[in-house]
């Protein structure tokens, strides 16, 4: 490289020495071309050093396997369940603050709020879910999840819509299948994601009942990303299914749950959220945060849990007997009725029997008020009371079954206790329950 320098120097001078005059001033017209020629020289001369040096070479870049597919699912399935959802839409109006007509219960994990944080006044049709069904054949488990409409700008399905299963019935998710959008009208794996619970921590504590803050993992393993992340490109499919009301189908190869056919199971649509990790979202946020889509709630209006909805959850198998956790409430039985019971005696003045105890001669208070304390004596708060009427006569109804502490009238100091737990049965009334003020 030395050497290369030394040689240019030469030819810069001879260059240098026939282009300039006295006082260092160009003596021919031909200066512009002797400095074009001394500047290539530089330039030569510039580019000709790092000649030597290695050169770092650009990595090829990674080419994505194109994902060779050999089974898509089928056009339809026999529908086993299926879960109606509120729908928001029928009396949204866009532009004016929403409020849901029902069906958001933030303590049990339950959203109806297709709307946007705050303000509640532009209504997502796309998000509010109409309906789910669920059903599968031989090969294949299907969810077509319905719509109350298209996006108002984009004319497409743009949440995240979400299949959840909880396979052992104890109130925690299991398995989560979810598709993104864009989507197609023909079956695809884009967008198309599964997770797995594998340490059963989805719910939080308490699973079904809000206890933040979370501090679990919950969906912490993803099986299936879009035709990869597992050896079998096929195991889950979604598609956009047109029409009126619109839907988005998720398909899924049966095998994966070993063909269960007993699980719970419900569906979610999510655009503002978005956290498989943060399952359950009342676990996640508190209802101070999650704000609350209900004009009467002190938590109005929606918060950080917005642009969500989701459906309760039904049994996927087999009948409800009702204790099924997370279980909607239409396959909740009806309490039966437990009918009230009651509490009566007498306050009376005088006996004629010396252990001072009502007989028929008796005399009574009228106007003496009996009172009746929650619990066994000396009880808690009071529940009810009565004046007696003639002859000292008090009855109580209404009580529900339990003990309860009854305290005599204050008209003086009493011969009998002045107090006495009482069990009331139900549909009965616990009578001669009696205060004696005997001379």
């Amino acid at each position: 490289m030395k050497l290369k320098i030394l040689f240019l120097f030469p030819a810069l001078a001879l260059l240098t020495a026939c282009n300039l005059g006295k006082g260092g001033a160009p003596s021919t017209p031909n200066e512009n071309a002797t400095i074009i020629a001394f500047q290539a020289a530089q330039t030569l001369t510039a580019y000709s050093l790092p000649l030597a040096t290695s050169v770092p070479q650009t990595p090829a870049p990674q080419i994505t396997p194109t994902l060779a597919h050999s089974l898509r699912p089928v056009e339809s399935v026999l529908v086993r369940a299926s879960i109606a959802d509120t729908i928001s839409g029928n009396t949204a109006v866009q532009g004016q603050a929403n409020q849901a007509p029902g069906g958001d219960e933030y303590l049990f994990n339950l959203y109806e709020r297709p709307f946007n944080a705050k303000m509640m006044d532009i209504f997502f049709p796309d998000l509010d879910i109409r309906k789910a069904e669920l059903g599968h054949e031989t090969t294949w488990m299907m969810v077509t999840i319905s719509l109350y409409g298209l996006d108002t700008t984009t004319q497409t399905l743009s949440a995240i819509y979400r299949l959840e299963l909880d396979l052992d019935l104890d109130g925690r998710g299991d398995w989560l299948f979810e598709a993104r959008p864009p989507f197609q009208t023909e079956w695809s794996v884009e967008g198309v994601r599964v997770w797995q619970d594998t340490d059963n921590d989805v719910g939080g504590t308490t699973p079904c009942y809000a206890d933040p803050p979370q501090i679990e993992n919950s969906y912490d393993l993803l099986v299936f990303d879009q035709g990869y992340q597992n050896p079998d490109p096929d195991l889950a499919w979604a598609r956009f299914r047109p029409g009126t009301p619109p839907a988005i189908q998720i398909a899924f190869k049966y095998a994966l749950i070993e063909r269960d056919n007993r699980f719970m199971w419900g569906v979610w649509a999510d655009r503002g959220v978005d956290q498989p990790q943060w399952y359950d979202y009342h676990d996640h946020f508190t209802q101070e945060e999650a704000g609350s889509p209900y004009r009467t709630s002190r938590y109005y209006p929606i918060q950080l849990i917005a642009e969500v909805d989701n459906t309760c959850r039904w049994t996927y198998g087999f009948d409800p007997t009702g204790n099924e956790p997370c279980l909607c409430a239409s396959g909740r039985p009806t309490p039966t009725p437990i009918p009230p019971g009651g509490i009566a005696g007498w306050v009376f003045k005088r006996s004629q029997t010396p252990l001072c105890t009502r007989s028929p001669g008796s005399g009574g208070f009228l106007g003496a008020t009996v009172t009746v304390r929650a619990g066994a004596c000396p009880g808690g708060e009071i529940v009810a009371s009565a004046v007696t009427g003639m002859w000292g006569r008090y009855t109580i109804n209404g009580l529900a079954p339990g003990d309860y502490c009854v305290y005599a009238p204050d008209v003086g100091v009493p011969l009998t206790p002045s107090s006495a737990t009482v069990h009331v049965n139900p549909g009965s009334v616990t009578d001669d329950v009696n205060f004696g003020y005997c001379p």
